[in-house]
């Protein structure tokens, strides 16, 4: 465990090194795991967290869960004071994302996506039962404009986000495009985040103070399920739908305490950066001034980035997605 003495000294020493520029930090949440009541504490706790030092997230929920949510009007109020994204309608259930777009017509891709993010998925069999999705997150939180969105994975694909754009979709945090917030075909893109799973290690603490030392904007993306479990909660899903869903592995509750105080501890630092005017959390999130500036190798690593979810963790190999990244971003006139 890092002792706070040992932490102090390490961000003094770091604060040092950064060119006095205000850093801007985007706290985000991918809320997910509708498996496991665990996860809904560990969301409660992350939430509770950010606001005893006055921070607002943004948080990414999938349709699945937003329907469990519905259950817990104590946490949909917490939630009323932050940002709330969404994260796709069903996540990890086949057919994902990236397997219903992967077809040769790009319009029916979008067509689909549409159909699919608007619909409760059946964790079971993937079929559509219905309205859900990103309208069942609209109907939980009618105050709010759901306009951002995190692909599962980070494996976005260009009809489908399109077709995300057309139900209100206009800020991405899923892409490796730029370090900076650019817009491209009215979407805003900010920077790929950073850590995924807290450790509380110091390679955690290490990690925000090198990307914030070369970036002014740093977006730190987090699983709170990953607080109180030990495993994804979607592994289940890996080589297929299953035919039970097992909840993952509960942490101890020793280890639980130790990583929600030393994520505490990695706030409480940000709260000082932010006083001294290092750094300031923002949740905030406007159009984009500036484009991305579009080249055939941007893409390219754009189109491989995107895709390695889908080929390391389920071993899928995509036939027509290349053919949709150059379509999107008009290749052909380059």
């Amino acid at each position: 465990m890092l002792s706070w003495k040992n932490y102090a000294e390490f961000t003094m020493k770091q604060s040092q090194t950064l060119v006095i520029k205000l850093r801007k930090i985007y706290f985000t949440f991918d809320v997910e795991d509708f498996t496991n009541e665990m996860a809904f504490i560990a969301l409660q706790i992350t939430i509770e967290l950010l606001n005893k030092y006055n921070f607002k997230g943004i948080f990414f929920i999938t349709g699945h869960f937003a329907e469990k949510l519905q259950k817990y009007p104590k946490i949909v109020e917490l939630l009323e004071e932050h940002e709330i994204g969404y994260h796709s309608s069903s996540h990890s259930v086949h057919p994902t994302i990236f397997e219903f777009t992967d077809i040769e017509n790009y319009k029916e891709a979008y067509e689909t996506s549409l159909k699919r993010e608007t619909s409760h998925i059946n964790p079971l069999t993937g079929e559509i039962e219905g309205k859900g999705g990103i309208l069942t997150l609209q109907k939980l939180f009618p105050s709010k404009k759901i306009e951002s969105f995190r692909a599962p994975g980070h494996c976005w694909t260009p009809p489908h986000l399109e077709a995300l754009r057309e139900l209100g979709i206009k800020f991405d945090f899923s892409s490796n495009l730029t370090n900076v917030p650019a817009q491209y075909k009215g979407i805003t893109f900010y920077p790929y985040p950073i850590l995924a799973q807290w450790n509380g290690k110091f390679a955690d603490f290490r990690l925000f103070w090198t990307t914030a030392a070369k970036n002014q904007n740093v977006v730190i993306g987090l699983h709170p399920s990953l607080f109180t479990t030990y495993d994804g909660w979607d592994q289940v899903y890996f080589n297929g739908n299953p035919k039970t869903i097992t909840p993952s592995q509960p942490r101890s509750l020793s280890e639980i305490r130790s990583l929600i105080k030393s994520f505490d501890l990695f706030l409480k630092n940000i709260k000082i950066l932010e006083k001294i005017k290092f750094l300031e959390v923002e949740s905030n999130l406007k159009n984009a001034e500036n484009d991305v500036a579009v080249n055939r190798n941007l893409v390219e690593k754009c189109y491989e980035h995107s895709m390695r979810w889908a080929k390391r963790v389920f071993n899928y190999q995509p036939r027509f997605q290349r053919k949709h990244f150059y379509r999107f971003f008009d290749l052909s006139k380059l």
